[in-house]
């Protein structure tokens, strides 16, 4: 796997890339990309037809963002916003539930 489609470790790196315009996205993903950081609870518990549905765009388009961030797949997209809001609450619960 190239350095290009190696997947962020975290939402900060992916806000970077995204920042920088290291990784030129089309209209439509980059959209599904602002909502992903903006309401990373609408991936971790959506669908791949939820999320679109909530960026007007299709199923398809979700899971081309997820790979041309270097997921494998829509669920390790999926699973890499679960993992970011675990580790928010975590933090913010000091770890203790």
């Amino acid at each position: 796997m190239s350095e290009a489609t190696k997947p962020p470790a975290d939402v900060t790196e992916l806000k970077g890339i995204l920042a920088s315009r290291a990784l030129k996205l089309p209209k439509q993903l980059e959209q599904v990309a602002r909502l992903a950081l903006a309401r990373p609870d609408v991936v971790a518990f959506g669908s791949a037809r939820s999320i679109a549905t909530a960026c007007s765009v299709s199923p398809t388009t979700v899971t081309r963002l997820a790979t041309a961030l270097g997921f494998d797949s829509f669920r390790d997209f999926k699973l890499f916003f679960q993992q970011h809001l675990r580790r928010t609450a975590n933090s913010e619960s000091g770890g203790c539930f």
